[in-house]
């Protein structure tokens, strides 16, 4: 079994990207905000991550709020897949949604084709289960995409 290593950086960055996602429809729900410190818990994220992830929930952040340009080309495309699966992930992607993912693709300057096949694997992951809030299992998430994406089973470790 190979083995994804995700340094505690990229995860804040993909976390505060999920943050973005979730404040596409104008508002965080307290179940959204009671899951993202949830899974800081389960990611073991330090204080100082934490503090940012805190701030993205208070002031609805944007791409160009986040270190996006710090993600390598592999981190990238598995925040853009993160992305694409929660704007899909109540069964409707809304237009601000989709103008949101189109500036993220912008972002990562990839190209239209890469966009498309990342957002195909996005709509192929399983959605929570009933009643779970999609932030109550990030981990979970973080190793589906990987196994989707490189379409071989990983672990995922974090630094």
């Amino acid at each position: 079994m190979r083995r994804l290593t995700i340094g505690v950086a990229a995860c804040t960055e993909v976390m505060g990207l999920l943050v973005t996602m979730a404040w596409a429809d104008g508002e965080l729900k307290d179940e959204e905000i009671a899951g993202i410190r949830s899974a800081a818990d389960t990611l073991n994220l330090n204080q100082e991550m934490r503090d940012r992830l805190e701030g993205f929930m208070a002031d609805a952040p944007m791409p160009g709020d986040l270190s996006l340009d710090t993600l390598s080309k592999r981190d990238a495309e598995f925040a853009y897949v993160a992305a694409a699966w929660l704007a899909r992930v109540d069964d409707s992607v809304d237009e601000e949604e989709w103008d949101l993912l189109a500036e993220i693709g912008d972002v990562f300057e990839m190209d239209i084709d890469r966009r498309e096949e990342l957002t195909q694997y996005a709509m192929e992951l399983p959605a929570p289960p009933d009643g779970e809030s999609w932030s109550s299992g990030i981990v979970e998430l973080f190793r589906t995409i990987v196994s989707t994406v490189e379409e071989e089973a990983v672990a995922v470790d974090f630094e």
